[in-house]
């Protein structure tokens, strides 16, 4: 079920972005997990910087996400931060220093 909270909290960091804040209201389930799946496969299990990650994800997504922000990938990894599908160090409020990877262990699925 799509996280209308979890829209709504991205919506509150977009600012003035009309844009952008209407292609996210925009999105269906499965565009959240088209744009998971990209964060996902962009990771290892090596330490990668989270803002490269944000930016490539960004600029590699299809023309149907063109007008959603950076800042909305950033949000996407925070989610997947909380429900441990990546492992996060440092802080996601500061992207350029922030690192992140898939989880070290499996923990069975």
């Amino acid at each position: 079920m799509l996280n209308k909270d979890a829209l709504a909290a991205a919506l509150n960091g977009m600012g003035d972005d009309q844009e952008g804040r209407e292609a996210i209201e925009r999105l269906q389930e499965q565009d959240l997990v088209k744009i998971d799946q990209s964060i996902l496969s962009s990771l290892g299990r090596t330490w990668k910087n989270a803002g490269f990650v944000t930016a490539g994800v960004l600029i590699a997504a299809p023309d149907e996400y063109e007008d959603i922000p950076e800042s909305f990938y950033a949000s996407r990894i925070g989610i997947l931060a909380n429900e441990s599908r990546i492992e996060v160090k440092g802080s996601l409020e500061a992207l350029k220093t922030c690192e992140i990877r898939l989880p070290s262990a499996s923990e069975g699925g």
